[in-house]
């Protein structure tokens, strides 16, 4: 084969790519790097988390991006993940409080860019999910969060 036609081969698998399939991007990523601001919807929390004493409080997502590749903190939550082409992205984290049970916390979205064009009014939206044990007198008490959010550049 042609080194032409070899390379137009490449280019071409390259635009599938990143096509609308929600595939991990790697050329045009939504640019999710930055501070966002999350804002969680109301809710009543359930009873297990009540009990437990645990709630969700908006807060800052700090996002650092390399092309598809996401590495975020939220509060004391550390995060990873990734950007697809169709705009939407995943951020997963796992950590073990002292007491040894394990915490899991995500965030799925979408990024929305400004209407203008800028940085200053994108903004993201989607549904963050922890699960969180703690322990109480009767044994570990499990919770689960599941918020719908909105987050604007900072």
């Amino acid at each position: 084969m042609r080194p032409s036609i070899v390379a137009l081969a490449v280019v071409l698998g390259a635009g599938t790519a990143c096509s609308a399939s929600n595939s991990a991007c790697f050329r045009t990523c939504p640019a999710l790097g930055g501070q966002w601001q999350v804002t969680f919807e109301a809710a009543t929390d359930p009873a297990e988390c009540q009990k437990a004493g645990v709630t969700v409080s908006d807060g800052l997502l700090a996002i650092t991006q390399q092309t598809s590749a996401l590495t975020a903190t939220f509060g004391a939550e550390e995060l990873s993940g990734t950007a697809y082409d169709t705009g939407q992205f995943t951020l997963d984290g796992l950590t073990t409080p002292d007491a040894g049970n394990p915490d899991a916390f995500s965030f799925r979205g979408t990024y929305l860019p400004g209407a203008d064009g800028g940085a200053s009014g994108d903004s993201l939206s989607g549904l963050y999910d922890a699960t969180l044990v703690r322990p109480s007198g009767q044994g570990p008490v499990t919770c689960r969060l599941v918020r719908n959010y909105t987050a604007a550049r900072r």
